[in-house]
């Protein structure tokens, strides 16, 4: 009986593998092949699926990163028992770019996706290179980046800054390097040991073997600058002379070209005065990134007045100077 037993167990054992191995032989086979007929805005890419005898689908996905993002439709490789060669040629590619692809293949019984391959894109003739626009960003007091759009013309491009305190320059950065392309160009380089509060020009020069092109004059001034204003409210938080304490809010305002994420850091202070007298202060540090502040203050009018005044003042940071408000006064009972 146990012997019956055993042989039954085994050959169901042996059919479910036998079962496992037929559905997982039934999965499609696919591999990917190397692309063809590469051109400036086309290619052919190429693989291989074998349908092992169920009707099975392909595609190819592609992008120009291994995390592709794009995929052709779906295509008929039909049911065969024996690999064949599949392709499927993509079109509106960019000149001189390198892409990533990979086949796909499904059936009832599984997925199979092939290996990672790569091609670049022809580029057309070089031309020269050519400067699409050109910007200071982020002046502080001693330093500034140099900002330009570029294209690199098909060719290998260099590029660099010439600066000075006149439209004759008189110095110039290092010359860093763009790849051979057709598509405009991004490009920055620090200056660092600026003098403050003093306007500099400054132009872009672009090379690549058919050429070289000299960008137009643009200026910008090194700060720190002046806030446009400093907005400030300040009240009693009770009109008894026993609990004589004020809350001052108020927000920074920034100048044009002075970006909140730069020029909103730093320290805002309060002092409340009686005559040439100081009653009280506080300090607080702006928050990076907001504009705005709030300080509470004990502050007790000297007997015989019931009157202090308010001073607020913003102490300055990389990009704007020191600052004083407005003064105004204020009373409690």
């Amino acid at each position: 009986m146990r012997r019956r037993l055993a042989a039954a167990a085994l050959a169901s054992l042996t059919l479910a593998t036998v079962t496992t191995a037929t559905a997982r032989a039934a999965s499609p086979a696919a591999s990917t092949r190397p692309a063809d007929a590469i051109g400036q805005t086309a290619a052919t890419l190429r693989g291989a699926v074998d349908p092992n005898g169920v009707a099975t689908s392909f595609a190819f996905q592609w992008g120009t990163t291994t995390s592709y993002g794009q995929q052709t439709a779906n295509r008929a490789a039909g049911a065969g028992a024996r690999a064949r060669d599949v392709t499927q040629r993509l079109t509106g590619l960019v000149p001189g770019t390198t892409y990533h692809y990979r086949i796909v293949a499904t059936n009832a019984d599984g997925t199979t996706v092939g290996g990672d391959r790569a091609f670049r894109t022809t580029l057309p003739p070089a031309t020269a290179p050519a400067i699409l626009a050109t910007a200071p960003f982020s002046p502080q007091a001693n330093s500034v980046t140099l900002t330009a759009t570029v294209n690199p013309g098909g060719a290998a491009t260099t590029y660099k800054f010439q600066f000075g305190t006149t439209n004759t320059y008189g110095a110039e950065t290092f010359a860093a390097s763009v790849p051979a392309g057709v598509q405009p160009v991004a490009v920055k380089l620090p200056l660092n040991g600026l003098q403050e509060r003093t306007l500099y020009h400054f132009r872009t020069v672009v090379s690549n073997r058919i050429g070289t092109v000299v960008g137009p004059d643009a200026t910008f001034t090194t700060g720190p600058y002046p806030p446009a204003k400093i907005d400030v409210h300040t009240r009693p938080t009770t009109q008894r002379r026993s609990h004589p304490y004020f809350v001052t809010t108020g927000a920074l305002r920034l100048g044009s070209g002075v970006g909140v994420a730069d020029g909103c850091t730093g320290i805002v202070g309060v002092r409340f005065t009686s005559g040439s007298r100081t009653v009280a202060s506080k300090r607080v540090r702006l928050a990076p990134g907001h504009c705005s502040y709030r300080l509470r203050v004990r502050a007790l009018p000297p007997a015989g007045t019931s009157k202090l005044r308010v001073h607020v003042r913003f102490y300055g940071n990389a990009i704007l100077s020191p600052h004083d408000a407005r003064t105004f006064l204020v009373s409690v009972r």
